[in-house]
């Protein structure tokens, strides 16, 4: 990896870095650079694009190949039994979680109403800072998927401990399925259950041992799925109404196949294991 030319270290505006601290790879250098006009801030954080630098050079050093975003919220998440990740992004209160689960951070994004900078600096000398004013259009955990799509990252493990508000946690869950990530592989793993959004041409991969239960939430008025390997399957002719409670609690005999051929739907597969 060729290392950044002096124009290009330092090319970064609404990042904080403190000093050096040793990592399993090599930090971007970043420097400091505020402006003294309100407006430039105003115009930085009100367009919201999540960007953290000018192009995607600052964020060559990091490695997204296997990117974690921890969620915030009152409860720590589980770990997932998948390979560590190469890149932990942690949405605000989730560097606390992140902590606990004997992670290592490398970015953390968000409006900072549930972490105290001062802890963050006090624990980690070497992570990334993305602010982002209290007054936003867009949550914390949107903000950090924004910033793993800019860091290269081609598939995201979100990791919540769900529990506390629940309009916090059905915009989590809608997020995996809007126009901004329903291209992006995201699997978001809360206790047992592990949920991904698909939509035409977009597989189904993930492991579900028989027992297992498996839900499927449309989220289209025109969608329509087939399946295999379910106790009820559906056919490529059969309508899932929006928001139905038709495809709740079914069981998975044998490895499922699920194809989309019309909308979007949300797939929530529970292990009875815990």
């Amino acid at each position: 990896m060729r290392s950044p030319s002096q124009g290009e270290q330092g090319d970064v505006e609404g990042v904080e870095r403190s000093a050096p601290f040793p990592r399993r790879y090599r930090p971007p250098r970043l420097r400091k650079r505020r402006s003294r006009n309100p407006r430039c801030h105003l115009h930085l954080f009100v367009s919201n694009h999540g960007v953290v630098s000018k192009s995607l050079t600052d964020a060559s050093s990091l490695d997204p190949t296997r990117t974690w975003v921890i969620d915030g919220g009152p409860q720590i998440p589980s770990l997932p039994a998948e390979t560590s990740p190469s890149l932990v992004i942690a949405a605000d209160i989730g560097y606390q979680h992140a902590l606990a689960l004997g992670l290592s951070v490398d970015v953390v994004v968000g409006d900072f109403d549930s972490l105290a900078p001062d802890n963050l600096h006090e624990n980690d000398a070497g992570v990334l800072v993305q602010r982002h004013p209290q007054d936003k259009d867009a949550s914390d955990l949107a903000l950090a998927l924004r910033f793993a799509w800019t860091a290269g990252a081609t598939s995201v493990d979100v990791l919540t401990g769900g529990e506390g508000r629940l309009d916090h946690l059905l915009v989590g869950l809608m997020l995996i399925a809007n126009e901004e990530n329903i291209g992006h592989r995201i699997v978001t793993h809360c206790g047992p259950s592990r949920a991904v959004a698909l939509q035409p041409g977009k597989p189904f991969d993930l492991e579900a041992t028989a027992g297992s239960w498996l839900t499927l939430l449309a989220l289209d008025s025109d969608s329509c799925a087939s399946t295999s390997g379910l106790r009820w399957n559906l056919a490529a002719t059969d309508k899932v109404a929006p928001f139905s409670s038709l495809g709740l609690s079914n069981e998975v005999l044998q490895s499922p196949e699920i194809t989309v051929h019309r909308g979007v739907l949300l797939v929530v597969v529970t292990s009875r294991d815990g």
